[in-house]
């Protein structure tokens, strides 16, 4: 074969007799594959500057076990799709790496084995038979499935209590926590206690302690409302395909085959190119249902299913831990098995990294309900979203203070997330544990206008389970924030422990004490003794309720009201229902703190069910094949690697 260009310059494609030049495919030519099939695969690998080979099996023109199949027989080396025996001493975080593992000589006629890609392909290839030691060639997938086999032990040990051994005052599983559980519990009937005037003694302690919790909360609020009617900077300029980073995703799920669909629906749409892709669905162990409708629905060539092993707690932040490690991106994205993502989004946020400085974290993208109309719960939901994500912490972003995390469409920095220890494993909101944690490093959090669809519960029982884990796992992250304060004080600043301990704080003081505050309120009205205190406790009572009743409204009604103006929601007599809702939310805070110091622990699951279609944006570009002029003849085939002798 001559060494020439695989295409000419004007985009027509010629016979792939230039192989050579992209030593990773050119043997495939030999193999049987169609020239315009590798021609397409040169040119795109060097438009996005990664392996003529990724593009291949990322795009789903040759398989990937074919692939490896032929480059073994190609390096007159053993190709392994099996059980293979990996050396004592076994490292699997090395392994996935390096994609290599040493074999055990004592049980294998080889020594090394791999998965390689790109430029690894290329250096074994020019190697030839001057590689020396005995290798033997596995497709990733499989390399992958085996050294986590082989490391199962530590693999499950590090997803449960890699942070906790790092420094157990991170962790919600430290066993000192079981005591501020007891005492929560203690002082928030002291609370109920003075606000139903049962002491007045009470009372004049418990009235000021809880205005002072509201204001901190409210001052926060304010200020986030505030910085968000700022006009936000200008769309930062789009990378090229070439200097998009490789991109990580994973998605935790759990008995959830009726989203299986949708799911790899979903990350079909989204707009990036499918050689940097790299995706993680991570089931656990028992979920054949959902690893069964995953296979019916035919996940791309860049999606690898991961089999969490048995371990406690069985929840998604353990999960995510398992799949971290096996990331390869440099960004990583956290999706939800019901989310329907902007196709955009991964895109927007790698600008938004490239452009920020190396204190940048983590990008948090806003969540929208989609269901809203579906009735009065999910309607409030929408509403309290809208407060949240299109208001709040795009606010708190922009004064660059802490804030709670959403639980999915966070868009990581791999190497960041990997040097805070991932998610603890034991807090069953490890968003907000994470998101503190952030800043207790000295990390930024972000926000981008991207938006990801979900639904919210339609039916009580759905909704209070979740909305008693989210409460539950608020309480286990504040008292890990309360467990070093002084620390906290050192490190991050006054300002932001601060904010921190006010957004934490508040967030639980609300609906806890909301109510009842509120009732209180209203009865020292009608009494008098709001307006015309007569004693000294009375008037300190009076003069912290006056404060809240009229900064609390504003603090209450206007981010919402902003929320639903910027998602287009409109007032219906649902708004009626309000107190009922927020009686609801009360209800679901004393639940999560009876779980609390019952069933710490415990993933209270939300059920989903599959939506008709997934929001696309309109001029959306199109991108992989058909953006590319691919062939038809290679479009309409997947190319096989034919049998050779």
């Amino acid at each position: 074969m001559s060494s020439g260009s695989l295409y000419r310059s004007g985009g027509s494609f010629e016979p792939a007799d230039g192989a050579e030049s992209l030593p990773e495919i050119a043997f495939l030519a030999a193999a049987g594959v169609d020239s315009s099939v590798l021609a397409y695969a040169a040119r795109r690998a060097r438009e996005l500057g990664v392996g003529a080979d990724e593009v291949l099996i990322a795009e789903g023109l040759v398989e990937e076990a074919l692939y490896y199949s032929a480059l073994a027989r190609r390096l007159n080396c053993p190709y392994v799709e099996r059980a293979t025996s990996l050396a004592p001493g076994f490292d699997y975080r090395a392994a996935l790496r390096a994609s290599v593992a040493r074999a055990d000589p004592a049980l294998e006629e080889f020594d090394w084995l791999m998965a390689p890609r790109g430029a690894q392909v290329r250096a074994l290839l020019a190697l030839g038979a001057q590689g020396g030691r005995r290798i033997a060639i596995c497709a990733p997938k499989i390399f992958s499935a085996l050294v986590r086999a082989k490391g199962r032990r530590a693999l499950s040990d590090d997803a449960s209590f890699a942070l906790s051994r790092a420094d157990s005052r991170l962790s919600a599983n430290a066993p000192q926590l079981r005591w501020s559980n007891l005492f929560s519990v203690v002082l928030c009937l002291a609370v109920i206690a003075g606000l139903s005037a049962l002491s007045p003694a009470l009372l004049a302690v418990a009235s000021p302690l809880l205005s002072i919790l509201f204001l901190g909360g409210i001052y926060i609020r304010l200020c986030a409302f505030a910085a968000s009617l700022k006009p936000q900077r200008g769309a930062r300029p789009s990378l090229s395909e070439r200097a998009l980073p490789v991109y990580s995703i994973i998605v935790p799920m759990y008995r959830e085959a009726s989203v299986a669909a949708q799911l790899l629906a979903a990350l079909k749409a989204i707009d990036y190119p499918a050689a940097k892709l790299d995706v993680k669905i991570v089931l656990e162990h028992d979920d054949l249902e959902t690893a069964e409708a995953l296979r019916a629905a035919a996940p791309p060539a860049y999606v690898e299913i991961v089999v969490a092993p048995p371990g406690a707690p069985r929840t998604k932040p353990r999960a995510l831990n398992v799949a971290l490690p096996l990331a390869r991106g440099r960004l990583l994205a956290i999706f939800d098995a019901e989310d329907r993502p902007e196709p955009g989004q991964l895109r927007l946020a790698a600008a938004a990294f490239a452009a920020a400085g190396p204190r940048l974290a983590c990008l948090q993208a806003r969540l929208a309900i989609d269901n809203g109309h579906e009735g009065w719960l999910p309607y409030f939901f929408a509403i309290g979203y809208a407060a949240l994500f299109d208001v709040l912490n795009p606010g708190l972003a922009a004064l660059g203070l802490p804030m709670p995390l959403g639980g999915t469409s966070n868009h990581f920095r791999t190497d960041i997330l990997r040097r805070v220890v991932g998610w603890d494993a034991w807090n069953v909101t490890e968003d907000a544990d994470l998101g503190l944690r952030f800043a207790r490093f000295g990390y930024l959090v972000g926000a981008i206008e991207a938006t990801t669809y979900e639904d919210a519960p339609t039916e009580l029982n759905n909704w209070m389970g979740q909305r008693s884990r989210w409460m539950k796992g608020w309480m286990q992250t504040l008292a890990v924030f309360l467990r070093t304060p002084r620390r906290h004080y050192r490190e991050i600043g006054a300002v932001q422990t601060f904010a921190a301990l006010c957004a934490m704080s508040s967030l639980l003081a609300g609906p806890l004490f909301g109510p009842l505050y509120g009732l209180r309120l209203a009865q020292d009205a009608l009494s008098g003794e709001l307006l015309a205190p007569q004693t000294f406790e009375q008037f300190t009572v009076a003069s912290f309720s006056l404060v809240i009743a009229l900064f609390g409204t504003l603090a209450f009604i206007l981010p919402p009201l902003l929320g639903m103006k910027r998602r287009g929601m409109k007032a219906n007599p649902h708004l009626l229902l309000a107190p009922v809702y927020f009686a609801l939310l009360s209800l679901a805070s004393w639940l999560a703190l009876w779980e609390w110091t019952r069933k710490p622990f415990v993933w209270n699951k939300t059920a989903h069910l599959p939506r008709p279609q997934i929001p696309q944006a309109a001029d959306a570009p199109q991108t992989g094949a058909a953006a590319k002029n691919l062939p038809a003849s290679a479009s309409a085939i997947k190319a096989r690697v034919l049998s050779t002798p």
